[in-house]
């Protein structure tokens, strides 16, 4: 048996977008490019488009970077079908490196893949040129024009007191993640005009979401609807969102779906006591969203090795199986079968961290297939999708609606609220702070980075105005340990990378069938909690998730990759580290101090964990098969 502790902690969130694209003429090509300059690297990425009129499949872009910058790359886009846009908003992503490639001269050379990522938004319409200057542009040539249409994605004229003359809402959601989705919903079913805006497009079909496997052709199944693992395609990072069709930061957290415990909501938690009893709520979900741990029609449960040999590991140490959701209030020393809700996709926000992705008979769909469904046929209910929320505008304390980079929605973006209107911020924790920040609330410091911006400086209120509340403060995030383990018994089922382009054709022919099968679920296959009582006199609970296959497996030990499997450790709830998130000179989201294992009681308590886990492995009381090597 191989072990093998990968001890880096895995995050769940990404950066905020930042920036809006500009125009700008490139003195020493003459070119006219519409793009931005990273305030933070100093690395400049720009695009220009033939005639929209034209169809066309090309563009001209540029990258011009510090000679220190070792390489920097726009990966991806949001909006088109596995392409890059070339009408309407979008977010692009930009991607940079200050670690050199091991070998430059071999394609095929190994390489740290980036040290910093972010978004920035482009009126994709805007950066197009007539056909004879693109053409001159496209030979070589210099100079001649700007492009067609030269309307910024935002006004810097234009204060965050401006009297906004659009359509009012009762309540503008900003984010259609869970809370988004569902708030933007219940809202709607109250007879409340609603506004909901997502940064990001498409996800399942029925939303617009085309892009899909070519095995899947036909079956109007998206990404969304046939992603098996966390990572399963060739464009998804180890950040884990994914690049084109699907939204920009969708976010895959494995597909798991449970119940809170009570305590979740208990006043020694903080929570307010008429909050104590949420079971009426939880009630209301389930009767839209309800569970499963098999969510294969046929009732069968498939690739079920992994769970079964981590049973008996478990068994040795004082845990009992039960029915996770049947038991939410469970969560010590137990296991079960990994629970899945049987209907639907959520979508989630660029900089959420936590989705749920639900089953409907083996396929996906969820929140977008229940919740955003019932709110779409209303007609008080507004969805605007590839819509960034720059700052909410406000007179003093009063909120008076949110600046967008669409036009549409009123004068220069800004959306209005009726009278006694309301904003809800669900962009995710990195997303919603850095809205606030730009909208003169939250640490002065970071008030002032905006302020020294030329895009979003002009847009702050007066600084007498500036709210100094702690945003980005007391941030907490659960650090994961992967344990990478071989067994004879386990079929790693190709580590799901060939789910995507090329999966075991009777699996797929299954899938498509009838929707059972391997695909009817994602990977994992069993999770379990325990509580640890700290030094400290606290209690710390792990969580645990077994699923077949790995990821980013580097050892000099030899070991059979068909047979790998994963326990990935979660220190879950009880965890008392705390960091600080913020934006940096670029205004893009990031940690400012990382909330892992600030506290030591912490991390001793995941490695006691790790610790008690593999015991029985370590001294041969599990199975005689196995073999510690690392």
């Amino acid at each position: 048996m191989l072990l093998r502790l990968a001890l880096g902690v895995l995050t769940l969130v990404g950066p905020a977008l930042a920036q809006v694209a500009a125009q700008y003429t490139d003195t020493d090509n003459g070119i006219t490019f519409w793009g931005i300059k990273d305030a933070v690297h100093g690395v400049t990425y720009g695009y220009v488009f033939p005639p929209l009129a034209s169809n066309s499949t090309e563009f001209i872009g540029e990258i011009v970077a510090p000679i220190a910058t070792s390489w920097a790359a726009w990966p991806t886009t949001t909006g088109g079908t596995n392409s890059i846009p070339i009408s309407g908003g979008g977010a692009p992503a930009w991607v940079f490196s200050n670690v050199a490639v091991d070998t430059p001269s071999n394609p095929a050379s190994t390489m740290v893949e980036h040290t910093d990522f972010g978004f920035y938004g482009i009126d994709f319409s805007s950066a197009h040129v007539s056909a004879s200057v693109y053409a001159n542009w496209a030979a070589g040539g210099t100079g001649g024009a700007t492009p067609t249409t030269t309307t910024s994605a935002t006004s810097t004229t234009t204060t965050a007191a401006s009297t906004a003359t659009g359509t009012p809402y009762d309540y503008i959601v900003v984010g259609a993640g869970p809370g988004g989705l569902i708030a933007a919903d219940r809202l709607s079913e109250a007879g409340k005009k609603v506004l909901l805006l997502e940064r990001g497009g498409p996800a399942t079909w029925e939303t617009g979401g085309t892009y899909g496997p070519t095995w899947a052709a036909g079956h109007n199944m998206s990404q969304c609807l046939l992603d098996a693992s966390s990572v399963v395609e060739p464009r998804s990072t180890e950040r884990k969102y994914t690049k084109a069709d699907p939204l920009p930061g969708l976010i895959k957290s494995f597909s798991l779906y449970w119940l809170p415990p009570t305590s979740d909501f208990a006043t020694t938690g903080g929570w307010p006591a008429s909050w104590a009893n949420q079971q009426p709520y939880t009630d209301k979900v389930t009767a839209r969203l309800p569970g499963t741990d098999a969510p294969s029609p046929d009732g069968k449960r498939y690739l079920e090795q992994s769970a079964n040999v981590t049973m008996q590991l478990l068994n040795l140490q004082g845990y009992s199986q039960i029915t996770i959701n049947s038991n939410p209030n469970q969560k010590d020393h137990v296991y079960g079968y990994s629970a899945y809700d049987v209907s639907g996709v959520i979508w989630i926000t660029p900089n959420s961290n936590l989705t749920f992705l639900q089953f409907l008979g083996g396929k996906r769909g969820g929140p977008v297939a229940t919740y955003f469904k019932t709110s779409k046929a209303r007609p008080n209910f507004t969805y605007k999708q590839y819509t960034y929320v720059q700052n909410v505008v406000r007179n003093g304390a009063q909120i008076t609606g949110v600046q967008t980079n669409d036009t549409s929605l009123g004068p220069n973006g800004i959306v209005p609220l009726t009278t006694n209107g309301r904003v809800i911020l669900s962009a995710g924790s990195f997303g919603s702070a850095r809205i606030l920040f730009r909208s003169g609330i939250g640490p002065p410091d970071m008030l002032d980075l905006v302020a020294a911006d030329p895009t979003a400086g002009p847009l702050l209120p007066p600084a007498a105005q500036w709210i100094d509340l702690p945003v980005g403060y007391n941030v907490s995030d659960n650090p994961s340990i992967n344990l990478v383990f071989t067994h004879p018994s386990i079929d790693a089922y190709d580590n799901w990378a060939t789910v995507w382009a090329n999966p075991r054709p009777a699996d797929a022919s299954q899938y498509l069938s009838n929707f059972s099968g391997v695909l009817a679920a994602a990977s994992p296959r069993l999770n379990f909690w325990r509580a640890l009582s700290g030094s400290d006199g606290k209690t710390r609970w792990a969580q645990g998730t077994v699923r077949p296959g790995a990821a980013s497996v580097t050892t000099a030990y030899p070991y059979n990759a068909s047979q790998i499997f994963t326990i990935t450790l979660y220190l879950s709830t009880g965890i008392t580290s705390r960091g600080r998130l913020g934006i940096d000179a670029a205004l893009t989201a990031r940690p400012l101090v990382n909330p892992w294992f600030v506290d030591p009681v912490d991390k001793s308590t995941i490695i006691q964990v790790i610790n008690d886990l593999i015991l029985n492995v370590a001294n041969g009381t599990f199975l005689a098969s196995w073999d510690l090597r690392d």
